[in-house]
């Protein structure tokens, strides 16, 4: 008897943390639901397709902007330096984006003050997903190499995670990743299904 009432206690809890996670994700006066900047919306180019709908959750409204995807992402535990992974409930539009994923990730690391930012995320005409970080992960580098490394593989992992995609390609901007700790060719394939 104790049993059930733990697991129908637990299922309300699951329950009520994705209504409240999907709650949260309303705008906030200029960015979007995740609080990444639209204009690094995703280009749509061709490979554009492997975009990954089997994880929607709830599209009872019927409104394109209203639908509810099931996440999986990772972000780093800073003190045991380890990757975590975390689901939550993001509100996409007709598909899932690369983008909104990297945003989740981006908004944990700044729970522990870490920034990071990306100038875009989209598939390459291989069927790649090409990340594009900012400068600040080069300030990272600077500080902490297991940090850095930790990021680019939360990054790479939640990709890989939630969409079709043969491996992720890491960037600085239109760049090469080069970093204190790594040099990168610019399509060096950084993490892929096959590094399983």
């Amino acid at each position: 008897m104790a049993y059930g009432f733990k697991r129908t206690i637990l299922a309300v809890f699951i329950a009520v943390t994705v209504v409240v996670t999907a709650s949260s994700c309303s705008d906030r006066g200029g960015e979007t639901d995740m609080g990444v900047n639209e204009e690094l919306t995703p280009t749509v180019t061709a490979g554009s397709e492997q975009f990954n709908d089997n994880k929607l959750i709830d599209n009872s409204s019927g409104v394109e902007s209203d639908i509810v995807y099931k996440v999986t992402y990772y972000t780093v535990d800073t003190k045991a330096l380890k990757l975590v992974q975390s689901v939550s409930a993001v509100k996409g539009g007709a598909s899932l984006e690369p983008v909104k994923v990297l945003g989740l990730v981006s908004d944990s690391l700044r729970d522990s003050s870490i920034v990071i930012g990306f100038d875009d995320a989209y598939y390459d005409e291989n069927g790649y997903c090409v990340i594009e970080f900012n400068d600040s992960i080069k300030d990272i580098s600077l500080k902490d190499h297991n940090l850095e490394t930790l990021i680019l593989d939360a990054c790479g992992q939640s990709i890989l995670d939630n969409f079709e995609s043969k491996g992720v390609i890491v960037r600085i901007g239109k760049g090469a990743y080069v970093t204190d700790q790594y040099d990168l060719e610019m399509d060096y394939v950084y993490i892929s299904d096959m590094d399983d």
